[in-house]
């Protein structure tokens, strides 16, 4: 589910470079997705586009009039001198021949002339190459991107398919737009204050709803969307952490995501992936108290609880036969978190904690309560009577031990919750 990240105020301004290659008709929807995310779009139309996407098309898509060619006005000074007054240049699809030409400091088109004056004005760059594979593959172009990444531009690895080096998804484009401008501070009026909090840090994920098994065709579980987690990954993403989540549910493509889907998988994959993060971390030091990641958020609705059942001879539960009366017993499950703050207590956790028709007062203290008694980095917990499971909106007590009621769309929950542990 793509993340709507608004901003206030001014809206940054996005030139949209379109080239010529047969990806430029996905161009009208990353138009689209551009400024519902709250930014405002130039297009630059290179000849050989205007043969995939019409002019009319894309003036709709921007509501700016298009430019195809340089005229008196010096448009490319305009938008990227140093005084210039867009924020970032986007090259998408860009072409092995545009890719090159950019690279060389060729400035014989309006996409090469604008592209040339951002990389010397120091305004943010990125690419998005389409072309078939063995174009892409091609060791001069490959060098040609590398030496782009070199000067700074960010590339945009495209979806290798069917022996095609296939435009990068719609949302995962828009992501990296925003982290370009977050790690450039453009969108921010004061780099002391708004710059990414969580570069260099590494921060894993659990989310989703997660199962006990009845038998070998039945399970309980709950009615978690995931929804949280996935904006908790956004959030800690643009932050300039990496990221990787585990579980099930909402996600983006551009995380890397792990599935998982009963209460013993997760615990699995999740102690698997700290551990071999300490294991590469500690390189033969010695035995690690923290694992190789930062942060572990854990908005997973994890059951309390697990079935005690008899198994057949076999070793398997089997189907339990309809029709009858089943009695099930429930045992208490042992925590994860508690576990994994045994075996990795220098690592900080962010646990959340799951109310039902407290008082705000009565929230605070057992979320103060939760993360005191268990060593908890911090605790972030709600109330689910006052909470629609898949909803996008929620309300959330945030303890680290400053305190802080939080109140709207989960997405921009979770950017303050990002802020607040960085």
């Amino acid at each position: 589910m793509s993340q709507k990240r608004r901003h206030p105020g001014k809206k940054p301004l996005i030139v949209l470079g379109i080239t010529g290659s047969i990806a430029a008709v996905r161009a009208f929807d990353l138009c689209r997705e551009l400024r519902r995310n709250g930014f405002d779009v130039q297009v630059l139309l290179s000849d050989s586009a205007r043969q995939m996407v019409t002019e009319q098309a894309m003036e709709f898509a921007s509501c700016r009039k298009v430019i195809s060619s340089i005229s008196g006005k010096v448009e490319h000074v305009k938008f990227f001198g140093k005084r210039g007054s867009a924020s970032l240049l986007l090259v998408a699809p860009a072409t092995a021949n545009t890719i090159s030409k950019i690279a060389m400091g060729i400035d014989d088109t309006p996409i090469t002339t604008f592209a040339t004056i951002a990389i010397g004005s120091g305004k943010p760059v990125l690419l998005a190459p389409a072309m078939h594979e063995p174009m892409y593959e091609h060791p001069i172009v490959r060098e040609n991107l590398a030496k782009l990444e070199g000067h700074g531009v960010k590339v945009i690895a495209p979806l290798m398919q069917e022996g095609k080096a296939k435009l990068a998804d719609i949302e995962g484009i828009v992501f990296e737009v925003e982290r370009a401008l977050r790690s450039s501070d453009t969108v921010c009026s004061t780099k002391t204050k708004n710059a990414p909090k969580l570069a260099g840090k590494k921060v894993l994920v659990a989310s989703g709803a997660f199962s006990e098994k009845i038998d070998e065709v039945r399970v309980i579980t709950n009615l978690s969307s995931g929804k949280m987690g996935s904006a908790i990954a956004v959030a800690c993403a643009l932050d300039g952490a990496e990221v990787k989540m585990v579980g099930n549910g909402a996600r983006e493509p551009f995380i890397d995501f792990e599935d998982a889907h009963t209460a013993d998988e997760l615990e699995e994959k999740v102690l698997k992936a700290l551990g071999a993060r300490d294991a590469a971390g500690r390189k033969g030091h010695g035995q690690s108290s923290a694992s190789g990641y930062d942060y572990f958020f854990c908005p997973a609705a994890i059951p309390d609880f697990t079935i005690k059942t008899k198994k057949s001879a076999g070793g398997h539960m089997g189907k339990i036969d309809s029709g009858g009366k089943v009695q099930l017993e429930l045992v208490p499950r042992k925590k994860m978190l508690v576990k994994i703050r045994a075996k990795f207590p220098g690592l900080k956790i962010i646990a959340f904690k799951a109310e039902w028709g407290k008082s705000k007062n009565g929230i605070e203290k057992a979320a103060e309560k939760f993360r005191r008694e268990n060593g908890f980095y911090a605790v972030v917990a709600n109330d689910l009577k006052k909470s629609q499971f898949g909803s996008d909106e929620t309300e959330v007590f945030f303890c680290r031990p400053e305190k802080k009621w939080l109140k709207g769309e989960k997405k921009e929950a979770a950017k303050w919750i990002a802020r607040l542990i960085g």
